[in-house]
């Protein structure tokens, strides 16, 4: 089926688009942020007024998926509404006309994994390079980074915490990187803007320098066994097992994993929060996290989790939200595993993917047996 990208020029296609953001963040998702308007049903903010809203359509004219670039010399203040995104440092290096700002991705569950989310940024791509941008910024949840990353973003900075979000990773392009996005193998490499124009301000070098602080690991950007060594070694202290892959082959967990992505957090990272409708799982590989959980006005430390640990599981395994906050407490390193991960592992590695469930259910059922061991303490000591 023929896809279409249109610029939301009319003001009927620009509510469609708002409704759409509705269906999906709200209905779909559970998501309740902060501009969503449950009266009229849309998803609109201030951001809107200035921005180009781009919309894909199948061939039946039905809206299937949109995309938001805002250029930041159109912005009145763009620090302050684009807060708490680090800008303020990139316009230190950069004009404001030569930064844009994409957001607001969506595309309805069925167009997922297709042609629809190229076709959207390569648009996007082309316009925002004919403008005179140079970078291009966005934020992503942990889930969605190993994506941005294909597409040629890199992480430069912290994650941050973002009201009716969640955590997310600012992620940055270069949009004159060709050597990157080459190593990336970018889809964005087919539009002819790509290969126009040379690099003349060392844009690319730039990035690469304070990328390096933050570069963490996806499978298409490294050697196959590198990958593996650094997240295998990690998943393994000497000869014991992480519970996870209790059973598994190497030659299964190595299936498994060539679609994860290894992220990178500093102390105080909020990685997950109580109450959002977020669905990754996540394996400690290096540092400590700690469990928390706010009741009757207190916060409770509930557990500590160290390297080898799985937390995320309830979202991961379909509960709509998350039952507690998970915050960094060193540095870490996490490997980040979604529904789309698991989904894949069903169809072409099922052996694996079920000892992997079995595993899961394993690690439920023994969090169960402790807390029913400290429930039965509590109740003796009162």
């Amino acid at each position: 089926m023929s896809l279409q990208v249109l610029l939301a020029d009319t003001p009927e296609l620009r509510e469609a688009i708002y409704a759409l953001r509705y269906v999906i963040y709200v209905e779909e998702m559970g998501k309740s942020p902060p501009a969503a308007d449950h009266q009229r049903r849309w998803i609109r903010d201030g951001l809107d007024a200035t921005a180009r809203l781009y919309a894909v359509q199948d061939e039946a004219g039905t809206l299937v998926g949109t995309l938001r670039l805002n250029r930041l010399s159109d912005l009145g203040d763009p620090t302050t509404e684009l807060a708490p995104l680090p800008i303020a440092t990139l316009l230190e290096r950069f004009p404001p006309e030569a930064i844009s700002h994409t957001s607001r991705l969506m595309l309805l569950p069925a167009w997922r994994g297709g042609a629809a989310l190229g076709l959207l940024f390569n648009r996007c791509y082309g316009d925002a390079a004919e403008a005179g941008v140079r970078v291009d910024l966005c934020h992503a949840k942990p889930g969605l980074v190993e994506l941005y990353e294909q597409l040629g973003y890199r992480r430069f900075c912290p994650g941050l915490d973002l009201k009716g979000v969640g955590y997310q990773v600012p992620m940055l392009l270069a949009l004159h990187d060709r050597a990157h996005l080459r190593e990336s193998r970018s889809p964005l490499l087919r539009h002819p803007a790509s290969r126009q124009g040379d690099d003349p301000w060392g844009d690319a070098t730039w990035m690469a320098s304070i990328a390096e602080s933050y570069r963490g690991l996806n499978h298409r950007l490294v050697e196959p066994d590198a990958f593996w060594g650094a997240v295998g070694d990690a998943l393994r202290e000497g000869e014991q097992e992480i519970p996870l892959f209790r059973g598994l082959s190497e030659e299964q967990s190595r299936a498994l994993l060539k679609t994860g992505t290894v992220l990178s957090c500093q102390p105080g990272d909020p990685l997950v929060r109580e109450g959002e409708p977020q669905q990754e799982l996540f394996v400690v590989l290096e540092g400590v996290a700690e469990v928390w959980r706010e009741q009757e006005g207190h916060r409770l430390s509930l557990a500590l989790l160290e390297r080898g640990a799985v937390f995320g599981e309830m979202g991961f395994l379909g509960r709509s939200r998350r039952s507690a906050d998970v915050i960094a407490v060193t540095p870490m390193r996490v490997l980040v595993l979604t529904q789309a991960f698991l989904n894949r592992s069903i169809r072409h590695q099922p052996d694996a993917a079920a000892l992997l469930l079995r595993n899961l259910s394993m690690v439920l059922a023994e969090r169960l047996a402790q807390t029913t061991d400290r429930l039965w303490q509590l109740s003796q000591s009162t």
